[in-house]
């Protein structure tokens, strides 16, 4: 039996589209309930004891020290540069190609004449901010540099990361240290989960850490229940809910079967809830991909299992009569990571209006802006990219309007200020608030 079967878009009926669109978010109500509330409550007093506290109880370890010091986090950068001089190097070079895009998004303030008053749009940078980093599965030492980069170009004066410590030997790994130090964050805090992320909310004053403005990255349930919390109270920003990967792959008879099948599975292979969705207008092309797939997993190790569950679980080949209906199942899906593999890659770019990040052509793997292209890989999933972006640096500003009002500028607002308080039944304080001046 095939790993997955195509089905053709248009022989599904309306609630079996709605229910791929509309795919199944992580509940987090249970998660909140039981251990974020709690959490919120317990964190405001004894901030780090109750941090290391829970460090123990959930990933069964302790730190020799909460927080990895700029000092640490150089002396892991030596170490790794003397064992895996190579490894260092390509990091670095993406940290060029990176800082070079971000550098680009920078904004210039503004300030404009209207009405005889000038207006005004200045951009200011958070004070302090904190970078989810997770362990578990896998490593994620890209993601210290997709994270620190744009915040440190905003001008952002304290940057903290914040990820697990390993189990095994009760620290974070020496690469994502290493690169804490490459791109020059000011700390590792070694905690993860719902209380990390609730704690640098709080601040942790034993640490000399004040409550960050936002906080950001992606995490598992646990990290995105207690950002919800964090900014459902207003103690921060943060980013967006971070749900399960996802890649949606838009192809015609052009595009080659064995790039379609390796850029489903290495989707597939973060986990298995992971989604990968091939719309394809071939029916040749659709099986010539299913045949990939399945001659690759017979060779694979260490995570076939985990691809192998997610395609099965989550993934899909559906079948399309135009281009133009992938066009408009893809806007409505709004995916995370959108990749372009037709005879027509920049007409269907054009018309594309939701996605985290989008790959045109045969040789854009979601795994070159994964890593190295220089845009950012932290981006909004499970249908976000309707109305959020990925993060870049116009992240990390608040932007203030702000007004210069000259006498003459006021005057000419009197009278309709007076008509549209009185109409709001605000002219007792708020239309004579401006009349007062002129008496």
């Amino acid at each position: 039996m095939a790993i997955i079967t195509p089905v053709r878009l248009s022989d599904l009926s309306q609630e079996e589209i709605q229910n791929i669109v509309y795919r199944k978010s992580i509940d987090l109500t249970r998660v909140m309930e039981e251990v974020v509330l709690p959490l919120g409550q317990d964190l405001k007093i004894q901030t780090k004891n109750k941090v290391l506290e829970y460090t123990r109880k959930w990933d069964k370890c302790q730190p020799d020290k909460l927080v990895v010091t700029r000092e640490d986090m150089e002396i892991s950068y030596r170490n790794v540069l003397k064992s895996k001089p190579e490894v260092i190097a390509a990091f670095a070079r993406a940290v060029e190609n990176i800082t070079a895009f971000h550098e680009k998004q920078v904004p210039p303030n503004m300030e404009t004449e209207i009405g005889k008053n000038i207006l005004g749009l200045k951009f200011v940078p958070f004070d302090r901010v904190a970078l989810y980093v997770p362990g578990g599965k896998a490593l994620y030492p890209s993601t210290v540099l997709m994270g620190v980069i744009p915040a440190r170009i905003a001008g952002v004066k304290d940057i903290s990361i914040v990820s697990p410590p390993n189990g095994e030997t009760g620290e974070v790994s020496e690469i994502v240290r290493a690169m804490g130090h490459l791109v020059r964050a000011d700390r590792i805090v070694q905690a993860g989960g719902a209380q990390a992320v609730i704690a640098m909310a709080y601040g942790i004053p034993e640490e000399n850490l004040a409550p960050v403005d936002y906080i950001y990255g992606p995490g598992n349930k646990f990290v995105a229940a207690a950002k919800n919390y964090v900014f459902s109270n207003n103690y921060c920003g943060i980013d967006s809910f971070a749900g399960p990967s996802e890649v949606l792959i838009i192809a015609d008879e052009t595009a080659n079967p064995h790039y379609l099948a390796h850029d489903l599975m290495a989707q597939a292979e973060h986990d298995e809830d992971a989604s990968a969705i091939l719309l394809c207008t071939s029916q040749q092309r659709a099986d010539e991909t299913i045949a990939q797939i399945e001659l690759a997993l017979e060779k694979r190790k260490d995570r076939q299992a985990i691809t192998r569950n997610s395609i099965q679980k989550n993934g899909k080949i559906l079948l399309v009569d135009s281009l133009q209906q992938a066009i408009d199942f893809s806007n409505e899906y709004a995916p995370e990571h959108l990749e372009i593999q037709t005879a027509q890659d920049n007409e269907v770019l054009e018309k594309i209006t939701s996605a985290g990040s989008v790959f045109v052509g045969p040789f854009a793997p979601v795994a070159i802006g994964d890593y190295f292209s220089g845009t950012n890989h932290i981006l909004p999933t499970n249908r976000a990219a309707r109305f959020s972006s990925g993060v870049s640096v116009h992240s990390f500003f608040r932007r203030i309007t702000y007004q210069k009002v000259s006498r003459d500028g006021l005057k000419a607002s009197c009278d309709p200020i007076t008509h549209m308080s009185k109409e709001e039944g605000l002219f007792d304080e708020h239309g004579y608030s401006v009349l007062a001046r002129f008496e």
